[in-house]
């Protein structure tokens, strides 16, 4: 018996029939079952019975926890219910009149969380390959009609790209070819509309010029009539609309290849609502395009394979389906808001709406309704745009690096600029997620790049599963060194993420790279997120924004992945790069995340380990001469302002004052005033915030060895430079080697 047919035989009443068309899928009600009229129409729709054919609804025991505790909440709400029902019988008549039979607000909010918890424990639609096979074989005329559709004008495309490889021409016809792509899948309906888009950001897959003409893909469709909108509404909430909504305005505000949105306000409540509804028989027509692609995969990949390219076409097409399973699941895209508005609704500047769960079903999703405008708007400022860019930077890359959850499809039409100045997304059916590991190596590839260090980037690709374990690194080193710009050299031009990618991809095409779907993922989000930052300020760089962020998560993270970066970032084979952590001090110093003495903990943590003993050593020789060489020219320098002023002021100087230069600042004097500079703008620096890093460094036993001999090597130097200053002899070069 279909999902739809299903219902439980209880006594009829408001909340009961709630409690019935919520729990209805629960394994733990074992009841004779009916169908209604309604859902005699339900079970007669043929998307829902393909739904059935081609998702797989698993059940696990968090799932009957779930439904459990969705049970208990009602129980909740029947004897709430009942007690005021009671207690209205005997009140007045006039009480009793104005306060018929309204569940009170804690009732409400009962059945607002009973519903939430049900929808929470259902599992949505599943990729079920397997199941498809079998549903589709029964169904062969209706499957070959749109097979031509799609296979025709696929494999002559295909064929000709090879042609062009066999005549030489490929590289001059790619351009044309790009556009005759972009137009082939244009017009073969949404689902290969989405996949496009998928691939537009795959550079292992396809070269530059594909992946530019794909990205002008647009999910947009003329909306399908009210009729059948209202209809599936109705179907989905099981109750008229309207008694669902006071109003709802007859025209979508949005219109797209899934789903279309409506305006309305509850009844009741008078809430303004966002209602979206899924195009009908979209499920039957994406599993069906679906199962066509897979399909066609083996046959496209051995075309390709004359071209020199080995891709496994099937398992991108199984990959691509899983996702827009997801996205087709709107019970799943309100789950995907609920956690999104729990990692990042409190950060300041950050609206998430609010998710109406009695009104969400899997074709049917309400949420609060937004005020605002897009970003680009010529009602913003150039100032305020730019604040809201930062902003939408900032909670992005929190979302990608820090806590691993991120919205994967923020484009223009999917955030808005707020009357009280708070940046809203909007739209959860795309989301991604990265693991912890995935994230550090995300990191460490942009330190390995600053650092040019090409051969740890290529060992990290194969540590991540881009590439696979046996793959000669010698030729991919080399072109990444020649396709990657020198990032901290770079001009601006070439330091936009775009270049950056389309130089990265360039040798991810030549060479077998595999990404992986988050990483492809991200490539999506920075990209879409730089254009929608070049639309507001056309100098805009998402890298030179991103940069500070991680700075400070490498100055401060714990994770040994990053720490083993950050050393070697700053130490070449234990010696200090002063240069390079003046560069990273000054990026995270205006990092919002930014704490410096987590910094300093870190950096002391790893010179007191067993790991850091040879850079403390050197560390504590670069210190001694540094300090020396300070010593000198500070010396120098003030000594030149008085041999200068008494000159000019017609005093007899002794002669080692007159030969001395004219005072200036030296290149270690400008460096230590840079130092103090870059502390005193760090966010939030005080000089008591490092007192407890110098507790701990003048209680360690090794530290204070150390600095006992920085001290006594500081102690000799002095001696000796007084002893020769006594005696008129020559002061030796404080860099000079020593034996």
């Amino acid at each position: 018996m279909s999902k739809g047919a299903m219902a439980l035989i209880v006594p009829t009443s408001p909340l009961t029939t709630l409690s019935a068309r919520t729990l209805r899928t629960s394994v733990l009600h074992r009841a004779t079952t009916v169908r209604t009229p309604l859902q005699n129409r339900q079970a007669q729709r043929p998307a829902l019975s393909t739904v059935q054919a081609v998702a797989t609804r698993d059940r696990s025991t968090t799932v009957r926890e779930r439904l459990e505790r969705a049970e208990q909440l009602l129980e909740r709400v029947r004897r709430e219910r009942k007690q005021n029902s009671s207690a209205l019988a005997r009140k007045p008549p006039a009480l009793t009149a104005t306060r018929a039979l309204r569940p009170t607000d804690d009732v409400e909010m009962l059945e607002e969380q009973a519903a939430r918890a049900a929808k929470r424990a259902e599992e949505g639609p599943r990729y079920d390959p397997e199941s498809a096979v079998q549903y589709f074989r029964s169904r062969s005329f209706y499957v070959r009609k749109r097979q031509l559709e799609i296979a025709i004008p696929l494999t002559t495309f295909v064929s000709r790209v090879v042609l062009d490889f066999q005549l030489g021409r490929e590289e001059e016809y790619r351009p044309e070819r790009a556009r005759e792509f972009l137009a082939i899948v244009s017009s073969l309906g949404p689902a290969i509309i989405k996949g496009g888009q998928a691939v537009s950001s795959r550079p292992d897959l396809l070269p530059k010029e594909y992946l530019d003409e794909l990205q002008k893909l647009q999910d947009r469709l003329p909306p399908f009539d009210n009729e059948t909108a209202f209809r599936l509404i109705e179907e989905e909430l099981g109750n008229p609309v309207a008694d669902i909504f006071e109003s709802i305005d007859p025209t979508p505000v949005a219109a797209a290849s899934i789903g279309q949105v409506y305006s309305a306000v509850l009844k009741g409540t008078g809430e303004r609502v966002a209602v979206k509804v899924q195009r009908p028989d979209c499920e039957q027509i994406i599993a069906l395009d679906i199962y066509i692609l897979r399909n066609l995969s083996g046959t496209l990949s051995n075309i390709l394979k004359l071209t020199g390219r080995e891709i496994d076409l099937q398992s991108i097409v199984e990959e691509f389906g899983k996702l827009i399973y997801e996205e087709i699941d709107y019970v799943s895209e309100a789950r995907n808001a609920e956690r999104f508005a729990e990692l990042y609704g409190d950060l300041p500047g950050v609206d998430v709406p609010k998710i109406y769960w009695r009104y969400t079903k899997r074709r049917v999703i309400t949420m609060q309704w937004m005020e605002g405008i897009r970003l680009n708007s010529e009602k913003l400022t150039r100032e305020r745009s730019e604040e809201l860019v930062r902003a939408m930077v900032q909670c992005s890359l929190r979302q990608m690096l820090e806590n691993g959850y991120f919205h994967a499809d923020t484009h223009l039409g999917n955030l808005l600029a707020t009357p009280t100045g708070n940046l809203c997304y909007l739209d959860f059916g795309m989301m991604s997620e990265v693991e912890p590991s995935q994230r550090y190596g995300i990191i460490e590839a942009v330190v390995h790049m600053v650092n040019r260090d090409f051969e740890a980037l290529a060992n990290l690709y194969v540590r991540l599963g881009f590439l696979p374990p046996e793959t000669d690194l010698a030729p991919i080193i080399g072109a990444l060194n020649n396709a990657l710009p020198d990032v901290l050299g770079a001009s601006v031009g070439e330091l936009n993420f775009k270049s950056v990618i389309d130089k990265l991809g360039s040798v991810m095409y030549q060479y077998p790279f595999r990404l992986p779907a988050y990483y492809t993922a991200i490539i999506r989000c920075l990209g879409v997120l730089e254009g929608v930052a070049i639309q507001v300020d056309p100098n805009f760089k998402i890298l030179n924004e991103s940069y500070p962020y991680i700075a400070s998560r490498l100055l401060t993270d714990p994770a040994p992945e990053l720490q083993d970066a950050l050393q070697g970032l700053l130490f070449d084979d234990g010696h200090p790069r002063w240069n390079r952590l003046e560069s990273l001090l000054e990026s995270a110093s205006i990092s919002e995340d930014y704490d410096i003495s987590l910094a300093a903990e870190q950096l002391l943590s790893f010179l007191l380990s067993s790991r850091g003993k040879l850079a403390r050593y050197n560390l504590a020789d670069d210190l001694i001469v540094e300090l020396d060489a300070l010593g000198v020219d500070i010396a120098t320098y003030y000594m030149g302002l008085v041999a200068q002023a008494g000159s000019s002021a017609g005093l007899r100087l002794p002669s080692f004052m007159r030969t001395l230069p004219p005072p200036t600042r030296t290149k270690s004097m400008q460096n230590m005033e840079r130092l103090i500079e870059i502390l005193r703008k760090s966010r939030g620096f005080s000089p008591s915030k490092l007192t407890p890093v110098m507790r701990t460094l003048f209680r360690e036993p090794e530290s204070k060895r150390i600095g006992l001999e920085v001290a006594v090597s500081l102690a000799e130097r002095l001696t000796s430079r007084a002893i020769r200053f006594a005696f008129g002899l020559p002061q030796e070069d404080p860099r000079s080697p020593r034996i």
